[in-house]
């Protein structure tokens, strides 16, 4: 089952706008290994759906980092650890990404030093939010210290092994093994994203090709803007959603279901599609003539080799390639206000959901689940046993404010 209470939609940070210092030159930058090895295998914690590796900036620790392949920059999302990078050439600009929100500072430094696990990079640039507008720790159970993307891909032949959470980079002229069962894809390369194209069957029974942003960043299936085709239509049942964080604030817009996707041989059926409302994506609409993005709920079903030297993607399925789609059919997620200790707090019930039905609201902290105290659970446990079936009914206690623990049987339901 996905846990689709997290959808980040990372890839919205691909779309900056910067306003860089006058004079402002920016070295050149290189990753290359340190080990005669031809590959190197970097372990990963899938979250959300989202790949997290460490990586260390000049001498920092080692930091957590999503691997986002829709970012064009490394991000630092919290400026405190700026402190502790020692990071050179610094300069403010001013960002703005997507979502209904505001321009905010930032901290541009080039000629940095990068290290992942048998990887160097040499004048790396790095930009360091001067507002944590993400949350990504309190959204992800564990901190995590920003989002790198382009930078590990345009270097590398990049293999996720998603079912052994296993991250593989080979030297951009090694000629990869790949199994008789994968099938190959063109990837466009355009202003650091990879994009590819996908046939998708609507209620109507219209198909069309569509554009797709490929995006480990992004934890749902797949995501379409409807402004950007005329062909595109929403589905008649769809319910209301928070669908995310952009970098200029949140992403809301609706969920339903398509008939179908196509990518080359491989089909899925009834599978949940978001659609931003315009508001919040018209900085993207406009951009290498995209329409939506393909996300880690996809991807996380197969084996995936993302060639960016040889504009190449593999594809090969893995156990997870049958499993039914779901989302949040429980009508909320959750926040981890202290990442590390098992404390669960409601954000986001979205309206006409289970949750919103049954009284439950923002800011309640989740006590325990069909007996069990969430003390005693870690966030990835209390996701499984809420991602259950249409129909299934949980025993949840929860606390608002100070006041006496409440009690609430919890029907989760399938509303698109």
């Amino acid at each position: 089952m996905t846990k689709a209470f997290l959808l980040l939609l990372l890839c919205l940070f691909g779309c900056i706008k910067m306003l860089p210092a006058q004079g402002k030159s920016v070295s050149p930058d290189t990753a290359y290994f340190t080990t005669k090895a031809n590959k190197v295998k970097i372990p990963f914690k899938l979250v959300h759906n989202l790949i997290v590796i460490p990586v260390s900036i000049n001498d920092s620790k080692p930091l957590n980092f999503i691997l986002d392949s829709g970012v064009n920059s490394t991000l630092i999302t919290h400026l405190e650890y700026s402190d502790s990078l020692n990071l050179n050439n610094s300069s403010k600009i001013t960002v703005r990404g997507l979502g209904q929100g505001y321009e905010i500072e930032a901290i541009v430094s080039d000629s940095n030093y990068m290290h992942l696990p048998g990887i160097k990079g040499e004048g790396q640039e790095v930009f360091v939010l001067m507002e944590d507008v993400f949350n990504l720790s309190t959204r992800m159970g564990m901190p995590i210290h920003g989002i790198i993307g382009y930078d590990i891909f345009k270097n590398f032949i990049v293999k996720i092994n998603y079912s052994a959470s296993m991250l593989t980079l080979y030297r951009p002229d090694t000629r990869i093994k790949v199994n008789k069962k994968s099938e190959q894809y063109e990837l466009q390369i355009e202003d650091c994203k990879a994009y590819l194209y996908a046939n998708v069957r609507q209620y109507n029974g219209d198909s069309l090709q569509v554009k797709l942003v490929v995006d480990t960043g992004a934890s749902h299936s797949l995501s379409l803007y409807l402004p950007t085709n005329e062909k595109l239509k929403l589905p008649p049942k769809v319910m209301e959603a928070y669908l995310g964080r952009g970098l200029s604030g949140d992403v809301h817009g609706k969920i339903g279901r398509l008939n179908s996707m196509q990518l080359g041989k491989y089909e899925f059926v009834d599978l949940p599609a978001s659609y931003p409302d315009e508001e919040a994506i018209k900085l993207a609409m406009n951009v290498a003539n995209r329409n939506g993005n393909l996300g880690s709920d996809i991807l996380k079903r197969f084996t995936v080799i993302f060639d960016y030297p040889n504009n190449k993607l593999y594809l090969m399925p893995n156990r997870r390639y049958k499993m039914p789609f779901t989302y949040n059919i429980a009508g909320f997620e959750l926040s981890t206000p202290m990442p590390g200790l098992n404390v669960f707090v409601i954000a986001n019930v979205a309206k006409n959901s289970a949750a919103y039905e049954a009284g439950i609201q923002s800011g309640d902290q989740l006590v325990s689940i069909n007996g069990v105290d969430c003390r005693d659970l870690e966030l990835k446990k209390v996701l499984d046993l809420l991602d259950g079936r249409p129909g299934q009914q949980l025993r949840l206690i929860l606390r608002r404010n100070l006041e006496e623990p409440y009690r609430v049987t919890l029907t989760l339901a399938n509303r698109i």
